[in-house]
């Protein structure tokens, strides 16, 4: 393994904990806007807020998990081509 794909799996590995935080700590809000009886918010209104968080970083995350798959496509194509 390379320097530079040692990189990319360190890279990816910190994107993953970080997604595990950011989702865990949006869940945890989120239960706690419902289930919190002095609540200014109206429990309706919770889930049109968050979602968008939720979509946004899901889906960047799997989009960048999908260049890498791409990336790594590519390049194993190449070695084949000039074996």
């Amino acid at each position: 393994m390379t320097d530079f794909q040692k990189e990319i799996v360190f890279i990816a590995r910190m994107m993953a904990t970080t997604l595990c935080f950011v989702i865990l700590c949006m869940t945890i809000s989120l239960l706690g806007g419902l289930f919190m009886p002095n609540s200014v918010i109206d429990n309706k209104d919770i889930f049109p807020i968050i979602a968008p968080a939720f979509s946004t970083i899901i889906g960047g995350f799997i989009g960048w998990l999908a260049a890498i798959k791409l990336n790594n496509a590519t390049e194993d194509k190449d070695d084949t081509t000039n074996a």
